[in-house]
């Protein structure tokens, strides 16, 4: 009873608290736009780990989304840093940045000044940014810098002991995506735990698109339209729709009895942008009604939307691991101010394989226990009779264990790495026993074969009371024996 009583009160406290925090992120948002820096690894291997060069066109999607007047800024780096696009506003000189932006990142480098590109990052906003900011780190490798492995390890140590410490005083997320199982996982990994950012390592190159659009709806806290048979709500406080497909060459277009809205439509509110693996559409001003999407949506197409009435979720860190629980707190508001509807619903999905949970009422509040491990999308949907509203956030669920991962192998990383899952693999196969790692291999043949199995301290423990066993028997059998006088 007294764990069942304890449990209740901390899911009580979690929800209050989390609602608080959901009842204030429309201000927040209004208050602070979207922060973004992205910094680019142009190094040689990426020839290898990028070799159909996604990079470009997905940092040239990403560029074209970033809302007018928020922040931005673009990085390369190798052997040093180099600005593709200045920091400062998201204005209309970035809508002809698309094709400059994708012919610019190449693989030419040879070294990987990964400590050198986060600082840029990291400090670009200056003093003056307020609220977070988000640096989105896509790299193959390791820190690799001039002057050998005793440089290269000594700038990893000043990555998890200066930078790291400094993004978190400046509230700067460090999203960051590797496109290979030979970079600095452990690195990678704490930057992401130790900051509140997303770690992703990628299974193809091909993925980096989707997955850049899951760091950006982290940064932008992006808003979605949910498709019901094949349908979307357009209401009026709808600003602007941007319409994404990825992967396919299938036209985007909107349809209603009144209209056709495509890449063709003549209208000034209409917007195109095509790359390689990537196709956008952005409506401004849209008519409200209810459109019909032509072609059918795929899991990585997405409806992203502008608006003052906004599915505000609650804050929640995107690596997290398995033994973690998830309190979900979201609700309804309008430039902060919550929309009281009792017949809303609610619809939560979180992973491919879960059923959509269901909750009815103006707000949202549930848990979910013990997620499973790898990568998974939560998504929330919201239905009443004005507004219809969608968020998504990717998780990134590790296998439980400390935070932090790296510990005191400061040069961890530096050179060659072999593969972080090959090492779990070969330390799986690695025997176990306490006594089999401590003692030399002729004392342990020695032993009794039932107790080859003991950890050092029982073998240990087992001697001294030996001893102490034949110290008691000789001190009795040898003890002087004394006449009692009459």
């Amino acid at each position: 009873m007294r764990w069942t009583i304890s449990k209740i009160t901390q899911t009580f406290a979690c929800s209050l608290i989390t609602g608080f925090v959901a009842a204030t992120l429309s201000a927040t948002t209004v208050a602070n736009p979207a922060d973004v820096r992205v910094l680019v690894d142009v190094s040689g291997s990426m020839k290898t780990a990028d070799p159909k060069a996604v990079r470009g066109p997905a940092t040239a999607l990403l560029a074209a989304l970033l809302p007018d007047q928020s922040q931005g800024g673009i990085w390369l780096f190798g052997s040093d840093v180099r600005e593709l696009v200045p920091y400062g506003p998201v204005d209309a000189r970035w809508d002809a940045l698309g094709q400059p932006i994708e012919a610019s990142i190449g693989s030419t480098d040879r070294f990987t000044h990964m400590e050198s590109a986060l600082r840029t990052g990291i400090t670009a906003g200056g003093e003056q940014t307020t609220g977070a900011c988000h640096v989105i780190l896509i790299t193959d490798g390791i820190v690799d810098v001039q002057g050998g492995k005793d440089a290269s390890s000594a700038s990893r140590d000043r990555i998890l002991k200066s930078v790291l410490p400094d993004a978190t005083d400046k509230d700067c997320r460090i999203h960051t995506i590797a496109l290979s199982d030979k970079a600095d996982l452990p690195l990678l990994r704490q930057m992401a735990i130790q900051t509140n950012g997303l770690f992703t390592l990628l299974d193809q190159p091909g993925d980096l698109i989707p997955v850049m659009l899951d760091a950006l709806e982290l940064a932008l806290r992006s808003q979605q339209l949910p498709i019901r048979n094949q349908e979307i709500q357009i209401d009026d406080d709808i600003r602007q729709v941007r319409l994404i497909r990825l992967g396919s060459d299938r036209p985007i277009a909107l349809s209603s009895a009144q209209r056709m809205v495509d890449a063709k439509d003549p209208s000034n509110d209409i917007r195109y942008y095509s790359g390689t693996g990537y196709q956008t559409l952005i409506w401004s001003n849209p008519v409200p009604g209810r459109y019909k999407i032509t072609e059918q949506f795929g899991p990585t197409d997405r409806i992203l939307i502008d608006s003052d009435v906004r599915l505000e979720l609650a804050d929640l860190p995107p690596t997290i691991s398995a033994d973690q629980t998830l309190g979900l707190s979201a609700s309804v508001s309008k430039q902060g101010a919550p929309i009281n509807t009792p017949n809303r619903e609610y619809f939560v999905t979180f992973g491919a394989n879960m059923d959509p949970l269901r909750s009815d009422g103006d707000s949202l509040s549930m848990q979910i226990d013990s997620p499973q491990i790898g990568r998974s999308i939560l998504t929330i949907q919201s239905f009443d009779s004005l507004h219809e509203r969608q968020v998504q956030r990717a998780f990134e669920v590790l296998a439980a264990r400390p935070a932090m991962e790296i510990g005191s192998g400061a040069s961890q990383g530096v050179g060659q790495v072999a593969s972080t899952i090959a090492a779990q693999q070969a330390d799986s196969a690695a025997p176990t026993s306490q006594a089999d790692k401590l003692l030399p291999e002729t004392v342990t043949n020695q032993l009794p074969e039932e107790m080859r199995d003991w950890p050092l301290w029982q073998l240990i423990v087992s001697a001294l009371g030996a001893i102490a066993v034949v110290a008691l028997v000789i001190g009795l059998v040898l003890r002087p024996k004394h006449n009692s006088s009459e």
